[in-house]
């Protein structure tokens, strides 16, 4: 059967394409959205620039470890953290007296704002452990100074503004350091090497990394493991390894790039399992003639089940590689698209990688053989005497598995979506995806029955014998018409469930957050530093200020069972009840003070007096007795606040986000927040501002993840009703000598594409209500009167464009199969 499936592949090729389309394409799509998720995980392959000169480089922990069981069974999870624990000071005298250590330097990094530039300032100590060559003027030797790299443009003697952890301050330049060829990152940020005292100063004495360095004779290797042995927990670094404890100019956005392409090559995973495998299943629906032939001459259905798993296995094959080539082409445009729109590093590409290429080929030719081998097993059961009533007639469409998975995935949607106002849409982006997945994965399969029903009432007002013919060939080949509605479903659904999921979420988070601010105006921070708290300090003492707030957000971890989850933090200074609407349902925001408290929503299960074992984003570990419990909000669930103390006493690097105020002259608020490095804005034209930004990245979020799956599924779209169309030539010659015109034969056609197309837009329509009448309901336990939000241009215009594609992908081929006389069509081979 083997043998005969290569026979069939190349003498009949041509009934292949479709298939072999649908497959390459698919394949491309997912090895596209592989190279550049590779790209984005595997990160810089950069030396070590600021500590090029350290044999060794110690800094501390950047995970959280918890562990279960005991014995044998002891399970360890460890999750990753946005910053590495600091360093005690007892620890770099102890390094010191290491064997083999000639010198221990310790570096400590701390933010600043250079001029309108971000920065890091550094102690000059640490200028010398590489990176940079010759200084041009001299040390700073007083607390004043400053030695600045000379992409900042200074020259000595320059005075230059900076705005600190402490406040804002002028420095003189007293040198400028030019990189070491070669070393330099143009990303980086700017250095500003302060003496020893004023940098531990600004760094509240916490100390990033110690860098060390091996006595003659001691090799690095040799001095690592001696370190390990003294600081045990501890990160010890060597070669490229040492860059680690430098920042990242890219982490933050590869971060982000990950996530969005983890997401993304789920809808593009989905969506291509979705189609090849419709398509494969209905290319072999398509030859049930053939089949019935091969059973009534003896074939069996194990041959017929080798047969076209042969054939799946040739095409699976040929469109993975041809499929792995074309994404060599697209991912690198697809790649630089991110960069452009703020979701990756500028210089951010996708490059040949082989992982991606393989997986991508593995599924394609997976999903080829799944849905050929589903569609063969159900040819290969039909009877020999049965074979030639079946290959004519769709007589049971849906079987057990249809029905049984169809529900399985419908459940799993409504349960999902029970959860999502929990998440929100910065969180969500990835659970409303699968929701949207799962709805859809249940429409197509038990598209069959609900076809039974839209068809009829879609094809009521049709009129004529066209007309007829069109909803009654839609109605008796089932198969046909639920294949080709699919695709449509699929592009019309993703777009219709998820923009106005996504709409409707994030409008009820801005909704709840807008009705929470009770504060007059907002000073927010315009660099990296934040306000700082002598900003704050002035912007509580001018006339008529009942109240300044500061809140900086961030992340803690919770111990969820086996492992540390990750939940939103928001730092927060006394008087919050004075700016913020609370929903307060046991204790007292009072109490959010010192540095053991918290305030928790209810959905989290603490009560007032609970202690809460809580790892703060340093990996810090701290006990936090509940102060305050809330109620259940969109816009705070999953979210600690906790008192402005503790982010003092563990991240004194970091200024607020923004400073709630209450009264106040607005002009004497601004000029004390743009002498700290930022501005006053009126509470409303802060949110709108905020909003408008929100919006925007959301809606570039959604482009990218469902750009290439909606462009995919309307290719799709098009190749099945090709698909359809051909196989339908020798009904167009019946119907041609049966005394129909080329007009009324077109007519049909594309009165039943018209049909199709709106049956899989109805069941789009279907399902995108269904969601969004569960989230509305799920969404007034949390806000009042929610609001459904659809923005209807787009999936309007998305729609149109699928019926477009239906009516031209089905009227094409029937217009050249016209051309052909009926005669001579009615004999063509099948």
């Amino acid at each position: 059967m083997l043998t005969l499936a290569g026979q069939t592949f190349r003498s009949r090729w041509t009934a292949f394409v479709g298939t072999f389309v649908a497959l390459c394409l698919g394949v491309c799509l997912l090895a596209t959205t592989g190279l550049t998720l590779a790209a984005s995980v595997t990160g810089t392959d950069r030396a070590a620039q600021w500590y090029r000169n350290a044999d060794v480089v110690l800094t501390g922990p950047k995970a959280i470890s918890v562990s279960t069981g005991t014995g044998d069974e002891r399970y360890t999870s460890t999750t990753g953290t946005a910053y590495s624990r600091p360093v005690p000071a007892e620890l770099v005298a102890r390094l010191g007296a290491v064997p083999g250590v000639a010198s221990a330097v310790p570096d400590r990094q701390v933010p600043v704002d250079l001029a309108g530039t971000a920065g890091i300032a550094r102690p000059w100590s640490a200028a010398a452990l590489g990176g940079y060559g010759p200084l041009s003027g001299r040390p700073p030797t007083v607390d004043g100074e400053v030695v600045s790299t000379s992409p900042g443009g200074h020259r000595p003697g320059d005075r230059i503004p900076v705005q600190t952890p402490d406040g804002p301050r002028t420095f003189t330049v007293s040198g400028v350091l030019a990189p070491v060829s070669g070393a330099a990152d143009e990303d980086a940020p700017a250095l500003a090497f302060l003496t020893d005292r004023t940098a531990a100063a600004l760094a509240g004495d916490r100390i990033t990394a110690v860098a060390l360095r091996a006595g003659d004779g001691i090799s690095a290797g040799t001095l690592a493991e001696r370190v390990r042995a003294a600081a045990p927990g501890f990160r010890v670094l060597t070669g490229d390894e040492r860059r680690a404890a430098e920042p990242d100019p890219d982490g933050d956005e590869l971060a982000i790039a990950a996530s969005l392409l983890g997401t993304t090559a789920g809808v593009a995973t989905f969506v291509s399992v979705f189609v090849v495998a419709g398509t494969f299943s209905f290319a072999v629906a398509q030859r049930r003639r053939e089949f019935a032939l091969l059973r009534t001459t003896g074939a069996t259905p194990r041959q017929i089940r080798r047969l076209v798993l042969g054939e799946a296995v040739l095409v699976g094959v040929l469109a993975g590689l041809a499929g792995s080539a074309l994404s060599l082409v697209t991912a690198p445009p697809y790649a630089h698209w991110l960069a452009r729109s703020g979701f990756a590093p500028e210089n951010f590409t996708a490059r040949f990688i082989l992982w991606p290429l393989l997986a991508a080929s593995g599924v394609g030719l997976l999903v080829a053989l799944l849905g050929a081998g589903v569609a063969a097993r159900r040819a290969a059961r039909v009877r020999p005497v049965e074979a030639l009533r079946e290959a004519s007639v769709d007589t049971r469409v849906m079987g057990w598995g249809r029905w049984l998975f169809g529900l399985l995935f419908l459940g799993g949607a409504v349960l999902l979506l029970t959860a999502l106002p929990e998440i929100g849409v910065s969180d969500g982006l990835a659970m409303i995806m699968l929701v949207a997945q799962l709805a859809l994965a249940a429409a197509g399969l038990l598209a069959p029955v609900l076809i039974r029903v839209l068809v009829p009432l879609l094809g009521a007002p049709l009129r004529g014998q066209t007309g007829m013919l069109a909803r009654s060939n839609a109605l008796s080949a089932l198969r046909r018409t639920s294949a080709t509605a699919t695709p449509i479903l699929v592009t019309v659904g993703i777009a219709a469930t998820t923009l106005p999921l996504t709409a409707t979420l994030w409008q009820a988070e801005q909704r709840s957050a807008r009705e929470r601010v009770t504060a007059g105006a907002v000073a927010t921070a315009s660099g990296p530093v934040g306000l700082a708290e002598p900003t704050v300090a002035a912007l509580g003492r001018v006339a008529g200020v009942r109240a300044a707030v500061p809140s900086r957000s961030g992340e803690v971890y919770v111990r969820s069972d086996d492992y540390a989850e990750e939940y939103s933090a928001r730092y927060v200074g006394a008087g919050l009840d004075r700016v913020l609407r609370l929903p307060v349902v046991a204790g007292s925001v009072d109490g959010l003070t010192g540095t053991d408290t918290v305030a928790v929503s209810r959905s989290m299960g603490w009560r007032v007096g609970d202690r809460v074992q809580v790892w703060l984003a340093d990996t810090t570990e701290v006990r936090l007795r509940v102060v305050a419990v809330l109620a259940d909000s969109i816009d705070l669930d999953r979210t600690l606040l906790l008192p402005w103390e503790l982010g003092r006493a563990h991240q004194p690097g970091g200024g607020a986000d923004v400073v709630y105020l209450d009264g106040g002259d607005p002009a004497a608020l601004d000029a004390a927040a743009v002498a700290g490095g930022g501005r006053v804005l009126p509470t409303a034209e802060h949110l709108v501002v905020g909003d408008a930004v929100q919006y925007e990245r959301n809606r570039v979020a959604l482009l990218a993840v469902l750009g290439m799956a909606l462009l995919y599924t309307g290719i799709a779209i098009a190749n099945t009703l090709v698909m359809a169309t051909n196989d339908r030539r020798r009904e167009l010659a019946v119907l041609r000598l049966t005394g129909a015109t080329p007009g009324q034969v077109l007519r049909m056609i594309g009165l039943e594409a018209v049909l199709v197309g709106l049956a899989g837009t109805a069941l789009a329509a279907l399902v995108a209500a269904a969601m969004l009448a569960g989230l509305r309901a799920r969404l007034a336990e949390l806000v009042a009167h929610p609001q459904i939000s659809v923005p209807w241009l787009p999936i309007t215009l998305i729609a149109a464009g699928c019926l477009l594609a239906a009516v031209l992908a089905s009227l094409v081929p029937t217009v050249l199969a016209l051309r052909t006389p009926a005669a001579q069509l009615a004999g063509v081979r099948e």
